[in-house]
């Protein structure tokens, strides 16, 4: 027994083809479909009688879309790690201020709460009882 690469017919701008390959063969029909639609938009407007080149101004716009996309994704990953950053900041600060020496023990009666709300973090430290919070 062999492990060849299935092969999957597909129809792309009116022409067969035989994709070989190690995908689902649903997937690889998926994507022709995708590709043979992507064409047949290039000419809805404008007559081409070159397939190459409306194969090539539909790979372009593919292209660009990846591209957008990527540079997206990127600028979001950049969005999330400052806000992971910031928020590590925090948590360090917090600590810092939770590590309380013997001598400040007496002083301090409660733990700092902690509470986390949506992209904020903000701890409420009571010093002795019936004395105001601080928000740090």
């Amino acid at each position: 027994m062999t492990d060849r690469p299935e092969t999957t017919r597909v129809n792309i701008y009116g022409r067969e083809y035989s994709i070989r390959g190690e995908g689902d063969p649903a997937y690889i029909a998926e994507i022709a479909h995708f590709l043979d639609m992507r064409m047949r938009q290039m000419t809805e407007n404008v007559a081409m009688t070159s397939t190459a080149k409306v194969a090539i101004l539909a790979s372009l716009n593919i292209t660009d879309e990846l591209f957008s996309r990527t540079r997206q994704l990127e600028e979001t990953e950049d969005v999330h790690q400052l806000l992971l950053s910031t928020l590590a900041d925090r948590i360090d600060k917090v600590l810092v201020q939770v590590d309380v020496s013997p001598e400040d023990n007496d002083r301090v009666q409660h733990e700092p709460v902690i509470s986390a709300t949506e992209s904020t973090l903000s701890i409420i430290q009571e010093s002795s009882p019936g004395s105001s919070k601080e928000r740090l």
